[in-house]
């Protein structure tokens, strides 16, 4: 076994680039000597020392975690380091099966849509209080309602998720549903469990209905809407509420879009 290798042999026995293995040098972590010639020759040593950076960087450390650790290391600093590694996967797992939850529940909502693709005609449900993280603002266009869905999104990153969220809704002025100006709309909402909450849409009668298809068909599906409200012998007491079960973040095709429309009432 020869006792130094030039940075060729290194670079094709590890697969990595000598770029890469001219950065290691370059912030302390290899020393390699220089022959007669200038060339890198890198000892058994610096093959160890790579040999643990590969490990760790494998594992998620950070170069800067390696450079410290790899300075002055025993094997109760080894223990430490992986001790601390430990507690962020777990913390990483346990975001990543967040997530998995929450996609496997979108799932199962989105098969149990489209088992009920027919529309609906309207009918009247008990429905209890809701709790809603909500952002009250204007929107006139139809087409801007994204922009303030994201922003909702961003405000509540920490719990909200765009993609896998079958809970996200908008409100409409009744009155310009009632004279019949479709697009406004003055917040949107999600759906949400758990101790964190903005308001509630509150608990009572509902008068519903189901659209399947693009957005395209709401003014008037909103217009058929109110004229079965009307001949129910019920009356809106509260802003409607648009709630999209499957829209654009689900699917590029609007034929596959399945908007629920709801409204309080009183009898």
């Amino acid at each position: 076994m020869k006792e130094y290798y030039k940075i060729g042999e290194i670079s094709a026995l590890y697969g990595i680039g000598t770029d890469s293995l001219r950065y290691y040098e370059e912030i302390g972590i290899l020393k390699p000597r220089r022959d007669a010639n200038g060339y890198r020759m890198y000892s058994i040593s610096d093959i160890r020392t790579l040999n643990i950076l590969r490990d760790l960087r494998s594992i998620g450390f950070s170069m800067e975690e390696i450079k410290t650790h790899l300075a002055n290391f025993d094997l109760a600093s080894t223990l430490s380091l992986f001790a601390r590694e430990i507690t962020v996967i777990d913390e990483k797992m346990q975001t990543l099966q967040k997530l998995k939850n929450q996609l496997t529940e979108r799932m199962t909502e989105i098969q149990t849509h489209l088992e009920e693709t027919d529309t609906e005609k309207p009918y009247i449900a008990q429905l209890p209080p809701r709790k809603i993280l909500q952002l009250s603002e204007n929107v006139y266009r139809d087409e801007d309602l994204d922009f303030i869905i994201k922003k909702l999104q961003k405000e509540k990153e920490e719990q909200l998720y765009l993609i896998g969220n079958g809970n996200i809704g908008a409100t409409i002025p009744l009155s310009s549903i009632e004279t019949g100006h479709y697009g406004h709309f003055n917040s949107v909402f999600y759906i949400v469990d758990g101790n964190h909450y903005d308001t509630l849409l509150p608990a009572g009668q509902y008068f519903c209905t189901t659209v399947c298809g693009s957005y395209e068909q709401m003014p008037a599906a909103w217009q058929d809407f109110f004229s079965a409200l009307k001949n129910s012998g019920y009356t809106a007491i509260g802003d409607p509420l648009e709630l999209y079960m499957i829209d654009n973040h689900d699917t590029g095709n609007e034929a596959e879009y399945i908007t629920r429309l709801q409204v309080q009432v009183r009898s």
